[in-house]
């Protein structure tokens, strides 16, 4: 969902909060030799040497948590934690989301406030990036000022290099698997350029989510070849490690069998383990046999919950990983002290993580939301998509991105189309081309599937196809774009104005040269 509020931002509150209920214990279990390297990351860029850190694990193995120890640590030798994340909602596109649930946090202080503004006047790009800055009353980026994104990459860089001066920044970036194509050419940007000042970035991923043609692969290959750049494998528990983590959530040492077993069955990972422990119903010492899947046992400790619980969880699973009271009141249509009780509920068994400062409640673990989500009948999910988007429909702007994936997943073609274009529209705006890009495609997927497109869009079929034409030249991607140039000129003949096809052939040109080009530099 939308980025909120200053440090804690809801992930940052996840990351913390999360911590201290549920089944989670308090106590820092293992992982003394991971928490070292980062620490002596810390130390190399506390000296003026730019860091960044690939935090890859499985997941649940334990990468929030001992993030979360380290910003903790970090803090207390004065270092200053930035903390955002990603979310997975599909193919929904929300450029710079982890980035600038992060920056907002610098917005905390009156001394960092003022900060901002004097970067954004002599780096115009942080404007577009946080539209709420102001310098002397006057927002700073304007609609139309002519920037690139790479003066949006160099004002974050900006950024972090006038914060390092007052103090050492660690800037981290959970669930990159699911970053748009710009977080991802930022942080690329972020650790080739960075040279000096007291900055480092740790970004965490899922190594199991890693497929064949992921957009990661190319980006860890990049990046793993430059100085300054460290990975940490997270490996599971031992089977002594887990029972000091089980002790630790029971307050009682476990017969060592019954801990073989959890480690066998979970193979390591604290989180299943937790699952494990937490779906096992006694009947004095007899262990009843648990569900053979993850998904499973995920599901048995939902449903071991009241139903005004479960309901709520059904409907905040559509929204993703988290979601504001206020929106999930307004889907759940329940009296409020239903819904509060359905919340204490699921808080109460770990399932939820409340963030008080944005009003927001955050799934303990994304497999939870995905298990919870996947449980769904077809007609659920449709219909909980279709609420999603006509409360987001009557939202301010910000929300396109969300509105067209609820449109999509709840079968609003037409919905999806219009708000396809306006998240489009957004991501222009802040200098993201590749998630306008995916945006103009899904809109030119639709055209063909929806009464009188053009009237939906606000424009024609030849003005999309050149609006992300130029998207794909900006993203880089020099052959899509001259494709999509030669399918507007195409349509353009097709409508028998001469003088229309004459711009576009023009266009389709440019991209031609820009092509030939490329192609025979490299």
């Amino acid at each position: 969902m939308q980025a909120a509020g200053p440090f804690p931002s809801p992930l940052a509150a996840a990351i913390l909060a999360s911590m201290a209920g549920g089944f989670t214990p308090e106590a820092f279990i293992g992982r003394a030799a991971e928490l070292g390297r980062l620490k002596g990351t810390l130390d190399r860029a506390e000296h003026g040497r730019p860091q960044l850190v690939l935090l890859a694990g499985e997941a649940g193995v334990g990468k929030t948590r001992l993030l979360a120890e380290f910003a903790d640590r970090a803090q207390q030798r004065g270092a200053r934690v930035l903390v955002g994340g990603c979310v997975e909602l599909g193919d929904i596109g929300l450029a710079y989301l982890p980035v600038v649930d992060a920056l907002r946090g610098l917005g905390d202080e009156p001394a960092e406030a003022e900060l901002l503004a004097e970067v954004a006047a002599t780096a115009p790009g942080l404007g577009r990036l946080l539209p709420g800055i102001r310098q002397a009353g006057l927002a700073v980026a304007q609609a139309n000022d002519g920037l690139d994104q790479l003066q949006v990459f160099d004002a974050v860089r900006a950024l972090l290099l006038r914060r390092s001066e007052q103090s050492p920044v660690v800037v981290v970036l959970e669930d990159l698997h699911w970053a748009d194509r710009s977080t991802r050419d930022l942080v690329a940007f972020l650790a080739r350029t960075l040279r000096t000042g007291r900055v480092m970035l740790v970004v965490s991923y899922r190594s199991d989510e890693l497929h064949r043609r992921h957009p990661m692969r190319p980006l860890l290959a990049e990046l793993v070849r430059l100085l300054g750049v460290e990975r940490l494998e997270l490996a599971p528990f031992s089977q002594a490690e887990l029972a000091e983590h089980l002790e630790a959530i029971t307050r009682v040492r476990l017969p060592a069998d019954r801990v073989a077993r959890i480690h066998a069955r979970s193979e390591g990972n604290p989180f299943y383990a937790e699952q494990l422990l937490a779906a096992r119903v006694d009947a004095g010492d007899a262990e009843v046999a648990l569900p053979p899947t993850l998904t499973d046992v995920l599901l048995a400790r939902v449903q071991a919950l009241p139903e005004p619980a479960q309901q709520v969880l059904r409907v905040a699973a559509v929204a993703g990983r988290r979601v504001p009271y206020r929106l999930l009141a307004e889907v759940a249509g329940r009296p409020e002290a239903d819904l509060e009780q359905g919340l204490h509920e699921a808080i109460g068994a770990g399932v939820l993580v409340a963030d008080r400062t944005s009003g927001t409640y955050v799934f303990r673990h994304a497999l939870l939301q995905e298990a919870v989500y996947g449980d769904l009948l077809p007609g659920e999910q449709v219909r909980l998509h279709a609420a999603y988007a006509r409360v987001l429909a009557s939202e301010p702007e910000g929300v396109a991105a969300e509105l067209a994936y609820h449109c999509l997943a709840s079968n609003d073609l037409v919905g999806a189309l219009a708000a396809s274009v306006q998240a489009a529209e957004a991501a222009a705006a802040v200098l993201a081309p590749a998630e306008a890009l995916r945006h103009l495609t899904s809109a030119l997927k639709l055209w063909e599937r929806v009464p009188d497109p053009a009237a939906v869009a606000g424009t024609d079929r030849v003005d999309l196809l050149l609006r992300a034409a130029a998207a794909a030249s900006a993203a880089g991607d020099r052959h899509r774009a001259a494709g999509l140039a030669e399918e507007a000129a195409a349509t353009a003949d097709a409508t028998a104005d001469p003088a229309r096809a004459a711009v576009v052939y023009e266009r389709l040109g440019q991209y031609f040269r820009l092509f030939l080009c490329f192609r025979g530099s490299s």
